[in-house]
């Protein structure tokens, strides 16, 4: 992990599009706005039949991994990081929390947070790496790696707020179509990639180092539940470009 997202966000002061989102009546108010970090925005065309993007997998009947089964370990921990067990899956389940170390193990179900000054850098079964910047929290919703036929694999995170930063393993590399990350606004797909995502409960901001992804704002056709990326009203973006999802 390094600080290259951080010295390109000081770089994307200067606003060089806008793009209004044809979205449906209840999410009219959200907006596009791409940055200029090194290079220019790449933008897919604003049709959902256009778009290069697949349409969103829906939710399925689940081989999902139990949440006694490790899907990964941390490797690394700076300042104050927790892992909450526990009621994200089953909210009848007693939630435990514990204070993370390096050579914890992680699971399906899990929410990962950190503290100010808090940092956790995590390895998955497929060797893709994440890592949660402090005051963040994340979700692992879904991590179902089928060593034997990784194109049927799925993934499925949830950053809540806070910025993370994700590369892509053999799940996301041969599974494309299967991989997720949910912000509070809007569902990022992958295409092989380094990324680092920034979100709140208003915008999302995504910087890609290598590769790219797919961000579009959730609608009636792009559905909170389903994997893979949205092709309604979605922007890919390539290294080097910053984008913010945006409600005013």
């Amino acid at each position: 992990m390094n600080s290259t997202a951080n010295s390109h966000s000081v770089q994307a002061e200067a606003l060089l599009t806008r793009v209004s989102l044809r979205t449906p009546a209840r999410a009219l108010a959200r907006a596009v706005w791409v940055f200029a970090v090194l290079a220019g925005p790449v933008l897919l065309p604003m049709h959902s039949k256009t778009v290069l993007a697949a349409e969103n997998i829906p939710a399925e009947p689940a081989k999902h991994v139990e949440q006694s089964v490790d899907v990964g370990a941390v490797s690394l921990v700076l300042g104050r990081a927790y892992v909450e067990r526990g009621g994200l899956q089953d909210p009848d389940q007693k939630v435990s929390r514990q204070r993370l170390q390096a050579g914890d193990a992680v699971r399906v179900g899990d929410r990962l947070y950190t503290e100010a000054g808090g940092h956790v850098h995590v390895r998955f079964v497929d060797d893709a790496l994440v890592s949660v910047r402090p005051s963040s929290t994340l979700d692992i919703v879904r991590y179902d790696y089928d060593a034997k036929n990784p194109s049927d694999s799925a993934v499925k995170f949830e950053l809540s707020e806070g910025v993370a930063r994700a590369i892509s393993g053999q799940a996301a590399k041969s599974a494309r179509q299967r991989f997720r990350l949910n912000t509070p606004i809007a569902a990022i797909g992958v295409r092989g990639t380094d990324f680092v995502v920034s979100a709140d409960a208003l915008s999302t901001r995504a910087l890609v180092n290598e590769g790219s992804i797919v961000v579009a704002p959730f609608s009636s056709e792009c559905s909170v539940e389903a994997l893979g990326p949205c092709a309604a009203d979605a922007v890919e973006l390539t290294q080097n470009t910053l984008q913010a999802v945006e409600v005013n």
